[in-house]
């Protein structure tokens, strides 16, 4: 396991070097309007040799630890019973993605909080604009919704229909259905162990969502699932984002990767 930071900032020669010196590799940058420093982005794991004097740096010059996150080995996600599943991210819900039209088109929002967004059910169709541009992908999330797993047919049939899973039909905005994707049918929740998670209490509705979790495995379940596809209870997010996660079997993790299954990422549930 990596712990990984993502650090961008607009750095000076002078900056440029100090990092170097510690060996990071600093890319040339991206020349910023106006002129100025070029802005630069690069990772850096917590495993570096030099990770204490290069976030002693940052600090120093009031720059970001940056964008977390964790990288798994192969021999960690196969050891995992469950996993979290998250996807490649393309395209919007539909219709009139710039004012969220698809909350109205494919949502019951009788429970839902205009505050936090917690609470909404799934009632009608997903609606896209148009099958799907897969190129080597094979599944996907649409943005705003990271509690839904769309899938080509053929990988429906030939993985998740195996392990009892249904699928639910896709539309078009003028009510055809799409014959290239199919929503993944996830019916079952379980809870997960939220001992020491961090989050934030809606002011409006009361109700918690937890803080996005990107160091480490993803927290241990409180009982074990009756079915190989499953949400948590619990959701995540911050300000007016709000999503439940997805968590996949072992055995249905190892029929994904013994498909070659693009555009799919998997981390480890903690036991």
């Amino acid at each position: 396991m990596k712990i990984i930071h993502r650090i961008g900032f607009r750095a000076t020669d002078a900056q440029r070097r100090e990092l170097e010196a510690l060996g990071v590799k600093v890319p040339a940058g991206i020349a910023m309007p106006g002129g100025g420093n070029a802005f630069v982005a690069f990772d850096v794991t917590e495993g570096h040799s030099n990770w204490i004097q290069i976030r002693t740096l940052l600090q120093r010059w009031d720059i970001s630890g940056g964008a977390v996150r964790t990288k798994f080995s192969n021999a960690e996600i196969a050891a995992a019973s469950w996993l979290e599943l998250g996807a490649w991210h393309h395209g919007y819900p539909q219709p009139n993605e710039g004012v969220f039209g698809y909350r109205q088109a494919t949502y019951d929002l009788t429970d839902w909080c205009e505050q936090c967004s917690v609470g909404m059910t799934q009632r009608a169709s997903f609606q896209m604009k148009g099958e799907p541009t897969w190129g080597r992908n094979s599944m996907l999330q649409l943005v705003w919704v990271y509690d839904e797993i769309f899938v080509k047919p053929e990988l429906w049939t030939s993985v998740f229909k195996p392990h009892g899973i249904g699928c639910r039909v896709v539309m078009n905005t003028k009510g055809a259905e799409l014959k290239t994707v199919v929503q993944v049918l996830i019916e079952e929740e379980v809870g997960i162990v939220t001992d020491g998670l961090p989050f934030e209490e809606c002011m409006r509705c009361r109700r918690a969502k937890y803080l996005p979790i990107t160091r480490g495995a993803f927290p241990s379940l409180t009982s074990g699932p009756s079915q190989a596809i499953v949400k948590t209870k619990e959701y995540f997010g911050s300000g007016g984002q709000a999503n439940k996660r997805v968590l996949v079997s072992r055995d249905l993790a190892r029929a994904l990767a013994a498909g070659n299954v693009r555009g799919a990422e998997l981390r480890p549930v903690a036991k």
